[in-house]
């Protein structure tokens, strides 16, 4: 009885065990595969770039155990064991399934490509839409030779060894399980983003090793998302205060990315331009073309376009395009700059007006003196009565000829701010009076009363005497010219609390509201003949502008049609010297 129990107790036990050791070696290989499978995922992270197929085969080699690399579509990519372009569509099985919804998945089942049973175990990142699928397979023979040789062992050490036999067995697998669970543990953490996660294990064995790797990996993990977030802060900060718009774009003109200053040229407000089409948001028809071209472009191009989508103030917008360029995950980009170009497109602008008004100011008097000369020359030298006039005529056209290259001279310094840039503190009354007195003759031959209206106090300004000078003598000039006569012209110098003051006024023909905000462009005149024929260049005001701004000040105008107009030039008020003690 005692011995049909014991031998009943050692068949049930036998037969636990080995049920027992079975699925033990079964869990122990899948977790086993599983940690491969890690490692291979690991070592395909690692080596970015290189051939798929030479680092699955080495990774097998290494691993002893079959090695898959699936993409999330189902498709093979690489095998150690076949060619992947021969094997069928993978998605649907088991464990590649089970490991997308949860980054791990382990199946036993028939291989139709080896023809036997495997173990699989499939791992990738859940969490990234794009990552590959590691799947390691490992014979179920291998697994059923393991089998075998523990029954075998069982078998012969049945009896007293028996219990020993199964405590030993519970040891070492909870000493092998402990360490597995533990890195598995912490790597679901790290999938969950808990990249400062660890194993605490103070072992030296294979599994001490294998945690400390481990560990190593996650730190330097840690360390590589540290730094990327890093950069990714460093560069949207430098984004974020660019002047210039910047956008990046796919072949398809879909915004990938935008700065905030690209929202602000573009006026598209509080929507969005990243994950939108730029069409859609830019309705330009430059752009739309812009975009089309970049699949054919070798080199950056660069766009101007006006736009008036916000208002009718004038704009011209700069883009400028690089060629598609190939990025690390395969998709082809390019860079989108656009800049506000209006004040350079009004320079443009004024420098061609300039060019084309200069030519045409310099072209009339220049032909006058041809047309002269060359009647003159045939014969009309020898009659003293067409003579005189017609050299009377050269001379005026001469001399209005150098008067508009002194203006033109004297406005480039102006703007360009060289030459003699010396001042020195004047009384503005003393200045004023002085080109009142230049001029007064001229202004008694017209019959125009010229008054100067002295300041009670000294009313000292820092100014370059010679620009201060021309800036006055033009405005007494103006002012003699269009007032008629018995009209009178008053020149007045005082100093209110704002700062310093210098009044032309006259009781001339006036100018007309809508010519106000453009008389002191360059070359431009009210009344174009009438300015020809007092031998106006079209800079004076220009120049009295010019010399207002470099002094710090400013130059203003008000008229009435018929009734007159006052130039007033505002100037600060220098700061006290100290005084040595």
């Amino acid at each position: 009885m005692n011995a049909a129990a014991v031998s009943l107790f050692l068949v049930l036990s036998t037969a636990y065990l080995e049920f027992h050791l079975k699925d033990t070696l079964l869990e122990n290989a899948g977790r086993d595969l599983e940690a491969r499978a890690r490692l291979v995922q690991q070592n395909l992270h690692a080596t970015p770039g290189a051939d798929l197929q030479a680092v699955v085969t080495g990774n097998a080699e290494a691993s002893g155990a079959r090695v898959t690399v699936i993409d999330r579509t189902g498709s093979v990519k690489a095998d150690s064991e076949a060619m992947a372009e021969e094997m069928d569509d993978h998605g649907t099985r088991p464990e590649v399934r089970a490991a997308i919804a949860r980054g791990v998945g382990t199946s036993v089942r028939h291989s139709a490509t080896r023809h036997m049973d495997f173990l699989y175990v499939a791992v990738t990142d859940p969490n990234n839409s794009s990552a590959d699928i590691v799947r390691v397979a490992l014979p179920m023979r291998q697994v059923s030779t393991r089998l075998d040789v523990v029954r075998s062992s069982l078998y012969i050490t049945v009896g007293l060894l028996a219990l020993s036999g199964m405590i030993l067995s519970f040891v070492m697998a909870r000493y092998i399980v402990r360490p597995i669970e533990a890195t598995r543990t912490a790597a679901q953490e790290i999938a969950k983003g808990n990249l400062d996660t660890k194993v605490e294990l103070d072992r030296r064995d294979e599994f001490g090793q294998l945690v400390e790797t481990f560990n190593s990996m996650g730190r330097e993990l840690l360390s590589r998302v540290s730094q990327l977030e890093a950069n990714r802060r460093e560069m949207s900060t430098i984004m974020d205060n660019m002047s210039e718009g910047l956008l990046l774009v796919d072949a398809g003109g879909n915004v990938v990315l935008a700065n905030r200053a690209a929202a602000a040229l573009l006026g598209t407000g509080d929507k969005p331009l990243a994950g939108q089409p730029l069409w859609e948001s830019v309705r330009l028809p430059e752009v739309d073309e812009l975009l089309s071209s970049l699949p054919n472009l070798v080199e950056p191009r660069r766009v101007w376009v006006e736009d008036r989508t916000q208002g009718a103030q004038r704009r011209v917008l700069e883009f400028v395009a690089t060629p598609l360029f190939e990025t690390a995950t395969g998709n082809r980009h390019a860079v989108l700059l656009v800049g506000d170009a209006t004040e350079d497109q009004k320079l443009l602008e004024m420098r061609q007006d300039f060019v084309a008004n200069v030519s045409h100011e310099l072209k009339t008097p220049l032909t006058s003196i041809s047309a002269y000369v060359e009647t003159l020359l045939d014969g009309a030298s020898d009659d003293e009565s067409v003579r005189v006039p017609f050299l009377q005529k050269i001379q005026a056209n001469t001399t209005r000829l150098s008067k508009l290259v002194s203006d033109i001279l004297n406005l480039s310094r102006l703007e360009s701010g060289t030459g003699d840039e010396s001042r020195q503190h004047l009384d503005l009354n003393d200045l004023a009076d002085n080109c009142v007195k230049k001029h007064r003759e001229s202004a008694e031959k017209k019959g125009v009363k010229l008054r100067m209206h002295r300041s009670a106090q000294p009313v000292i300004a820092l100014v370059n005497e010679e620009d201060m000078t021309e800036a006055v003598d033009n405005l007494i000039v103006n002012a003699i010219s269009y007032t008629p006569p018995d009209g009178s012209v008053d020149v007045t110098v005082r100093r209110p609390d704002t700062g310093l003051q210098l009044e032309v006024k006259d009781t001339g023909c006036g100018i007309p509201e809508d010519a106000l905000s453009r008389i002191f462009e360059r070359f431009y005149r009210v009344d174009k003949a009438r300015s020809r024929a007092l031998g106006g260049t079209g800079l004076g005001l220009a120049i009295v502008k010019h010399v207002s701004i470099k002094h710090g000040g400013r130059v203003d105008a008000e008229s009435e049609v018929g009734k007159g107009s006052t130039f007033r030039i505002s100037l600060p008020a220098p700061q006290p010297v100290p005084q040595r003690n």
